[in-house]
């Protein structure tokens, strides 16, 4: 098409709708797609008379070639610097603050790809949890401030025998900060051990999500019994959510930041004893915070508790009129028993190893459960469409090693 046709066009389709014609019709009328339509009636009148066709390839149009070449060269200090983290969006946010002008996501993305810097990231694959009723909307709402914890391990320095492991602590809102410690072994101890330091320093979280380990305080091999890092968090005023067994992704959190560990940390430097690690992951974490107030903006937290204002409380309290939270939280996926479509085909969740009965039409899909230690009630939910909780069933439950 000639440019002065072009110009024309766009003239002409902003007119008519102005006058109030749909993008279908004025597509129809013109002879040309509804998507080119749509970008006319947007242009302002000063770029109806721009053609950008026939641009040489690889020249930024919105960009110069000093953006490019400045961004491809604060990578290449970043990597001299051997800094941990050395992204796309660390390279974005360090063109930003030297230049002080903003610059898209993608297109510093783009540049460092054309450079061979990074590689193209995998595309996400959007809505697969949904058709299960993973209470996604739920789960955002619960506290003001949320993190994760995880084992990460058992590794082995180059010719040992030893095992090493560590603590992953990662923030989930509103600050996005991961902290790693090394343990002594993957235990209830060393877990509580750790948090106390964690906690001097850094808030208190109104909720922390875990996995189902026997550490973390939900599996016994008594029926309807709590750990004793439940008591603790219960007695803090910490909502523990335990994600379901066998779907680390629930805890995706966590796992995003343990590959990071294990990418950055891990698998680039190298170790002589046990010493050396706890050196070398002071400074992991001191990068890690750096990165993330760069790249998220975290944000002030001025209601936060920290782990001194509980000096003179007993965390190993077992009185629920004395818990700061008497609330605990469970996401279960309900299984089938028996043969499916036989006649005594059901479907069941397990709770601190009790099975509770759920219909047959919620097999493979989610459940939200509430456990009140005070009016010993379970309360199962789902999550519908407008991200309300449905409840399913409620039945009582007693915890065996609490005082009521």
């Amino acid at each position: 098409m000639k440019k002065e046709l072009l110009i024309l066009k766009r003239k002409k389709a902003k007119e008519l709708f102005r006058n109030g014609w749909s993008i279908s019709k004025i597509s129809r009328y013109l002879l040309t797609r509804k998507n080119s339509v749509s970008n006319w009636i947007k242009l302002e009148d000063n770029d109806l008379l721009k053609d950008n066709r026939g641009w040489k390839r690889g020249t930024p149009r919105r960009y110069s070639i000093e953006a490019k070449e400045k961004i491809i060269k604060i990578r290449k200090e970043l990597e001299k610097e051997n800094s941990y983290f050395f992204g796309a969006r660390v390279v974005k946010k360090n063109y930003e603050n030297q230049i002080g002008l903003k610059v898209s996501n993608s297109f510093v993305d783009r540049t460092l790809r054309e450079a061979g810097m990074v590689k193209s990231p995998q595309k996400k694959r959007k809505g697969l949890s949904k058709y299960m009723k993973y209470p996604q909307r739920t789960l955002t709402k619960l506290g003001k401030s949320m993190m994760s914890i995880d084992f990460i391990g058992p590794k082995y320095l180059h010719g040992s025998r030893e095992s090493v492991s560590f603590l992953s602590c990662k923030y989930i809102r509103p600050q996005k900060q991961g902290i790693v410690k090394r343990i002594t072994g993957q235990t209830t101890e060393q877990t509580i051990k750790i948090l106390k330091e964690i906690w001097k320093d850094n808030p208190i979280p109104d909720v922390i999500k875990a996995d189902n380990d026997a550490a973390f305080g939900t599996h016994s091999t008594h029926e309807r019994c709590i750990g004793r890092l439940a008591l603790f968090f219960l007695n803090l005023g910490v909502t523990p959510l335990y994600v379901a067994p066998r779907s680390p992704w629930n805890n995706g959190e966590n796992e995003g930041f343990n590959s990071v560990f294990s990418k950055k940390f891990w698998n680039k430097l190298q170790f002589t004893d046990e010493d050396e690690i706890d050196i070398k992951i002071k400074d992991f974490n001191i990068a890690y915070e750096k990165y993330s107030n760069l790249v998220f903006d975290n944000p002030e937290n001025n209601s936060a508790k920290y782990i001194n204002e509980f000096k003179n409380i007993n965390l190993e309290n077992k009185h629920v009129n004395k818990f700061k939270t008497h609330i605990i939280y469970f996401l279960r996926i309900v299984r089938r028993k028996n043969e499916k479509g036989s006649d005594k085909e059901y479907g069941f969740i397990n709770i601190l190893n009790q099975e509770i009965k759920m219909p047959k039409k919620l097999i493979n899909l989610f459940v939200f459960c509430t456990l009140d230690l005070k009016s010993k009630k379970l309360i199962t939910s789902s999550e519908i469409d407008d991200g309300s909780l449905s409840k399913i069933k409620s039945i009582q439950f007693k915890i065996e090693n609490v005082i009521y």
